[in-house]
């Protein structure tokens, strides 16, 4: 049994288990050069890479975990927001908002990194399901507007939150961002709505 480094083994299984979580998070943010292997990985974490796969079975559920807590993150800050707004238009508004200063705060910067690893079908489709709790949140504040198309509706302005995202990991100023995605959120909300 290895020696473990904390008042127990649970103790230890868990700080190594976050060790192992950071490290590959750190990787997965820093570039697309990054190797995301057992071994990378244990480097990173500072671990022994056949250490890796006493606490999982694959690097795969490791990048995944870490977008699981990712999502979970992102998915409570927008939530919580939305859930305070008065009224459906503002909780739209505000979910804009909300998703703007979550990636400009850098806490969603592990997003952009999904589309260059490589996942099984299995996690992808998990994390897409995890997508979905935050779009959720839109499309029951849209359904509850009555626009004219409730889902075309949620597809436009899933576009300008997406692009206006683009815009602040280009290093444009958030609140030029906010202050743009509030305006063109707004337009088009009222172009949806029923004469």
């Amino acid at each position: 049994m290895p020696r473990i480094k904390a008042g127990s083994v649970a103790e230890h299984r868990a700080a190594v288990m976050a060790q192992l979580l950071d490290g590959t998070e750190r990787l997965l943010l820093s570039g697309p050069d990054a190797t995301l292997t057992a071994a990378g990985i244990a480097a990173e974490a500072g671990i022994a890479r056949n250490s890796i796969y006493r606490y999982v079975s694959s690097v795969d559920d490791l990048i995944e975990m870490v977008l699981e807590r990712g999502f979970t993150d992102w998915s409570t800050a927008v939530t919580e927001r939305v859930a305070e707004a008065p009224d459906p238009r503002t909780a739209i508004l505000t979910y804009a908002e909300a998703n703007l200063e979550f990636a400009a705060d850098g806490r969603h910067a592990w997003r952009t990194a999904i589309s260059r690893i490589h996942l099984s079908d299995n996690a992808r489709s998990r994390v897409m399901a995890l997508h979905e709790q935050i779009t959720d949140t839109l499309h029951e504040a849209i359904a509850a507007l009555d626009v004219l198309d409730t889902d075309l509706t949620e597809a436009t302005v899933g576009a300008i939150v997406d692009a206006c995202i683009g815009r602040v990991d280009a290093g444009q100023p958030v609140s030029e961002v906010i202050d743009h995605a509030r305006k063109t959120v707004g337009a088009v909300l009222d172009a949806c709505m029923p004469d």
